[in-house]
This record gives structure tokens, C-alpha cells and sequence, in this order.
């Protein structure tokens, strides 16, 4: 045990559940299932190395009570008793590392009924803000046998999970699904004993967590997960609600309270996915206030920020979920004393986001191997080998570090006079100021591996080949596209890689490029005082960052009143302005000075200078392809494999 750390590796309990530490592993949808919601070796293998790493409790992600309500098979599910084997399989991986395991049970709202998919609700009624209605119809208002036979799903779900040898039940009532929908009266809108007041409301909770209670005893650990409080549009629930809720939920069988937030529009950014670390502590803090079973709480959180809640007794449980992704071993890190030795999460959604809508299962920016444990296992290396890396950007150094964890004697050349790359100006626009953590963290593994590395070189190809290495990394970057227009080789114009990096500017700033390297740097402009447009080809401003991101990218840059113009043509850059077409109409937009952020192309010259001359030679990044921190983390990473 840490004594840094002393509550927060201390034992506790949940029901009759024993665990060894306070840290929980929330529910976060991977989509690493097979087809039709059954437990995949994919799926087995992630939750193991999380186990493995030291984590106290794991919840399974989001699982369908029924097939019904499984419309896309986009979810695991235990809707009949064929899924129980898969579900043991993983029971029994996480317990041989001393884990505990439950399951949350969660009706997303929609459902297949007569070979319809439909969406349900309390409510006939459209609310944008909770999605009830998304599909441009009101959902379908379940009626009381309906409700009654949906209780009767979760209560045989939980049945299953507890004959599959999983050691509790958490039930779904957060965020903006059927049962939480219930709960709040923005979506709950029924006269009947469902809806109205807040008892009524609560009822469907109720009756779920009687029923599961009937079904698996008094003994088998079962708690639901709420919306403490919801933000950003009227009607949400309240925390004076929930402190009225929860004594009821405890009463119908609850053996602990889960406590999240739900926001929409720009705060969903906040909650559930808060970005100011213990945002929502204050909710389980109130929760804790009326309840004598353990409160876990949830909200960003870290060790050091974990153990002061314990402390201070804000909550009884820890929930640390996309700091996990990044570092499955951060709780044995952390009990260790190495908490410098955790992988940073940067906060950057694309778990959230990008790699589910892409269709191959969520992904993590800063750790290559989540999701794919087994193929990326680091392991010694069958020859040594002398392996030169070019380039210090994320896909250099963690190229480097592979390689040299595998047993190769590596040299990394970088030309500055620090390691960094891309990520030493992608630090610097607001809210991404967590980058600067990866590049120290990345930069200190270099050392840790054993990785020589030598800054301010600038490496040529004769270099390189009379050096002799058994394999070449070229991981030296993109550079700046610099569009052919009139006026582009004017004193006044300037790359946003340039201003982000310190170059002044003039007051009125016109940014050509409203991708998201242009809307950062009008965002870092703009905090400055300065007077900002930005123009984009595209009908859409920052087409390239994910929804959620993007809603509060936009709705910061409305708030300081950034000029955003969609939809244009660049014409020409005169002496003191920008002129640009927009559906046939030309206007002249007052600039002293142009911030070109129109993208970046492949440096991969020297890679073609080394192809034959070189047993082996890779190219990565930017320097292959202008991509994003993950696809450079991941390019790096399966470099490191391959030499």
C-alpha cells in the first residue's frame, strides 16, 4: 500500500461485495462485442489488462436486458441464456487477478417491435436535448403492461449475469436512456403513476431494482447509476430531486448509488463527459448526504484528486474510466508510487467518438494497444538490432520506445533543440493544455527505455547510411500547404504554426482554413484581444473535429464573437485584406494578417532518399500522412513492432 495513497488502496464494500481497493472502473462502450451482443476475445482480453492493472471493480459496458432493445447490435447483451458462457469466460479472467466484475444493464430506448426499429419513451413527445425524438418523430409512449414487461427484462438480465459468475448488477438510470428519460420530467411528461411527481417518476427504478432484487436475493450486490443533476436546457432533473430519489432506490433494494450528470449541447462536453476534473463531485458529495450506502463518484478523475474525495469523505468509491483506457496499469502505478510514470489521457473524446462512428470499436489517442492487448504485446525482439528513429513528434518517440522496450539499441535524431514536435504548438491553443503532459511523459519514457537521443541534428541521408543501422524510422512530420493564390509571398502572411508558436500578429486576423487547426488558432487569438475571421471552403466549420468537441470549439468562438464565414473561394491577399468569393458574391474582409491553417503535407523526402539504401526503412506520421495524435501514436507503435 501506498502511503500516498491510503484510502484510495484501503479495502471496501458493496452489498456483501468485497473489494480489494476503491477504485472502479466505470461502464464505457467499446463496441468490441461479436455480432448479435455476445462477449468477444477482444472484449475479454481489454477488461483483463485491467484487471491485471490493479483496478478494484470493472462494470461492463452498457448491456441490453433484452434482444428487443439490442436494435443495432451495437451492445452487448443478455437477452436470453446463450450469452451466459461469455459472460463466465470473462468473469473468470478478471477474478484470477483479483477484480471484481458487474454488469450494467441499460435500455438505450430503442427497440424492434413488430420488425420496426422504434424508439420508447414516457412520453409522446420531442426532446432534442435528451435525443427522444432524434429520428423527427415523437417515440412511442410505453403504456403500463409495457413498462411492466420491460421490468421483467432487467430483473431475467440480472439473473443471467448472476449465474454467469458475476458479482453485481448496476442498472442504468443515467445519461439520456429509457429509464433515466423516466426520471426527468423534461422527457416525463405522464398523468398516470409513472409520471408527474418525483415518486412517480422514480417509479420504473423502483420497480426494476424490486424486481432484480426479487430475482437474485437478498445477498447478490445490485445499485443503479443516476443523473444527479442535469444541465444546459430547462426541466432536467435537480439535485434537490435526486436527494428525494435516492432514499427511495435504497429502500427498493440498492446497494450503493452511481452518481453522474447529463448535459446537452455545449454542456455535454461537461457531463457526463466533464472536462474540469471532479466537476461532478459535488453531486455525490449531496448524494452521500442522504444515503448510508457507498456513493462512487465520477467526473475525470485521477489518483491524487480520488484520494483527497475519500478523504474528505465526498464519496466511498472512485470511478476512473478514460484515464484506464490510456493506462491500464494506473492503479498498480499509483500504489507503487510511479504516478509519473502514468500514461496521460489528454482529453481529447476520440474514445468517445471518432473510432465508433468509424465502425471498428473505440480506440485510445495516447495508448496504441487498448483493444488490441493480444497483437500488441511487447516482446523481446528474436535479433538485436541498431535501429535509427528521425524525429521527435509522437510517432518518433513512441517508435523509439517500442523498440528499445523490445531490446533494440536505439538512436533518436530530432532537429529541435526539444522533443515535442506538433505537439508543442498543439499545447498551446486553450483547453489543450494537457498536450504538454504527453510530451513530458513520451520524452521521459525515452529515457526510462534506454533510447539515445540527440536533439538539435538535423540528419542527412549520407549520415544515416554511414552510420549502418539494421532499420531507419522516418518520422520527421508534415509541413504547412501553402495554397497558390495572389499575395500569398506577402510580409504579412504568416502559418498558424507560426502564431501558435509566438509570431505577433496584427489586429484584425483573417485565418484561411476553418478545419480544426484553424478554429484553435482563432480561439488562441481571439483570448488574445485580437479581431478574428475565419474563412473555409467547406459548408461546415471544423468539419474535421468530432461533434462533441466541436460544439464547444463553435460555441466558444461565438462567445467571443469570431467572424466565421463557410462556403468561400480565396481570391487573392491585397496589401491589407483578404478578398474571397461566397456564393458569387466577392467581399473584401480587412486583414493585417493572413494565418494560413489550410493543412499540411507529407516531409517524406528523406524517406525516398533511404529506400534500398537501408536493410530496412519505415515512413510514419505526418511524414507518410497528416493524421491526428492517434493514427501517429499508432503508426509509432506498430513501427516499433516491426523493426
Amino acid at each position: 500500500m501506498s502511503g500516498d495513497f491510503k484510502r484510495l488502496f484501503e479495502s471496501g464494500q458493496i452489498g456483501k461485495m468485497h473489494l480489494k481497493n476503491r477504485i472502479v472502473m466505470p461502464p464505457m462502450g467499446t463496441g468490441y462485442h461479436e455480432k448479435g451482443g455476445y462477449v468477444s476475445q477482444r472484449l475479454i482480453d481489454y477488461l483483463e489488462a485491467r484487471a491485471k492493472g490493479g483496478v478494484g471493480l470493472i462494470i461492463i459496458e452498457v448491456t441490453a436486458p433484452s434482444i428487443e432493445c439490442n436494435v443495432s447490435n451495437f451492445q452487448l447483451t443478455l437477452g436470453d441464456d446463450s450469452y451466459i458462457s461469455g459472460f463466465r469466460k470473462l468473469a473468470e479472467a478478471v477474478h484470477q487477478h483479483g477484480a471484481k466484475i458487474a454488469v450494467q444493464l441499460q435500455h438505450s430506448s430503442w427497440e424492434l417491435m413488430n420488425g420496426d426499429r422504434v424508439q420508447v419513451g414516457p412520453s409522446a413527445i420531442m426532446v432534442p436535448a435528451r435525443v427522444m425524438g432524434v429520428s423527427g418523430t415523437p417515440p412511442h409512449e410505453l403504456t403500463p403492461d409495457e413498462i411492466s414487461q420491460r421490468v421483467q427484462w432487467f430483473a431475467a438480465a440480472a439473473g443471467r449475469a448472476q449465474k454467469a459468475g458475476l458479482d453485481g448488477v448496476e442498472v442504468h438510470g443515467a445519461h439520456q436512456y429509457l429509464v433515466a428519460s423516466f426520471l426527468s420530467p423534461s422527457t416525463n411528461q405522464r398523468n398516470d403513476k409513472y409520471g408527474g411527481t418525483v415518486e412517480n417518476r422514480a417509479r420504473f427504478m423502483i420497480e426494476i431494482l424490486q424486481a432484480v432484487r426479487e430475482k437474485v436475493g437478498s445477498d447478490y450486490p445490485v445499485w443503479p447509476r443516476l443523473n444527479g443533476q442535469e444541465f444546459g436546457f430547462e426541466d432536467g432533473i435537480t439535485i434537490e430531486e435526486t436527494r428525494q430519489t435516492v432514499p427511495m432506490f435504497v429502500a427498493a433494494g440498492a446497494d450503493g448509488i452511481h452518481v453522474s450528470a447529463y448535459g446537452a449541447y455545449s454542456f455535454a462536453i461537461r457531463a457526463p463527459i466533464c472536462d474540469m476534473p471532479g466537476f461532478l463531485v459535488p453531486i455525490a458529495d449531496e448524494v452521500k448526504k442522504v444515503t448510508s450506502v457507498p456513493v462512487i463518484a465520477v467526473g475525470r478523475l485521477d489518483a491524487e484528486l480520488g484520494e483527497q474525495i475519500l478523504e474528505q469523505g465526498k464519496a466511498d468509491f472512485i470511478s476512473i474510466g478514460r484515464r484506464l483506457m490510456a493506462d491500464p496499469e494506473l492503479p498498480n502505478k499509483a500504489a507503487a508510487g510511479k504516478v509519473d510514470e502514468i500514461t496521460p489521457c489528454i482529453n481529447c473524446m476520440d474514445c468517445i467518438e471518432r473510432p465508433v462512428t468509424e465502425g471498428r470499436g473505440t480506440a485510445c489517442a495516447v495508448n496504441a494497444a487498448m483493444g488490441q492487448e493480444r497483437e500488441y504485446r511487447i516482446q523481446p525482439a528474436e535479433k538485436v538490432k541498431k535501429i535509427v528513429v528521425v524525429g521527435g513528434g509522437p510517432a518518433g518517440m513512441e517508435a523509439a520506445r517500442v523498440a528499445a522496450l523490445r531490446g533494440h539499441r536505439v538512436v533518436l535524431y530530432e532537429k529541435a533543440p526539444k522533443l515535442g514536435g506538433q505537439l508543442i504548438v498543439a499545447a498551446l491553443p486553450p483547453y489543450k493544455e494537457e498536450l504538454a503532459l504527453l510530451t513530458e511523459y513520451m520524452s521521459d519514457q525515452l529515457t526510462r527505455a534506454g533510447v539515445d537521443t540527440l536533439l538539435n541534428v538535423e540528419v542527412t541521408p549520407d549520415v544515416i547510411i554511414g552510420d549502418k543501422p539494421d532499420a531507419v524510422v522516418v518520422a520527421a512530420g508534415g509541413t504547412p500547404i501553402i495554397p497558390d493564390m495572389p499575395g500569398i509571398n506577402s510580409t504579412n502572411v504568416v502559418t498558424a504554426q507560426d502564431v501558435l508558436s509566438g509570431r505577433e500578429v496584427g489586429q484584425n486576423a483573417v485565418i484561411i482554413g476553418g478545419g480544426m487547426v484553424g478554429c484553435e488558432t482563432g480561439h488562441f487569438l481571439s483570448e488574445k484581444g485580437k479581431h478574428v475571421t475565419i474563412v473555409e471552403m467547406l459548408k461546415r466549420m471544423a468539419n474535421d473535429v468530432s461533434p462533441m468537441v466541436r460544439r464547444r470549439l463553435l460555441d466558444g468562438l461565438r462567445a467571443k464573437q469570431v467572424v466565421m464565414i463557410t462556403g468561400t473561394s480565396y481570391e487573392q491577399i491585397a496589401e491589407n485584406s483578404v478578398i474571397v468569393t461566397t456564393e458569387e458574391k466577392k467581399s473584401e474582409i480587412p486583414a493585417d494578417s493572413i494565418i494560413l491553417a489550410v493543412g499540411y503535407q507529407p516531409n517524406n523526402e528523406l524517406y525516398q532518399a533511404l529506400e534500398g539504401k537501408v536493410p530496412e526503412v519505415y515512413c510514419i506520421g505526418d511524414a507518410a500522412r497528416p493524421q491526428r495524435i492517434r493514427e501517429a501514436i499508432n503508426d509509432g507503435y506498430r513501427a516499433g513492432l516491426s523493426v
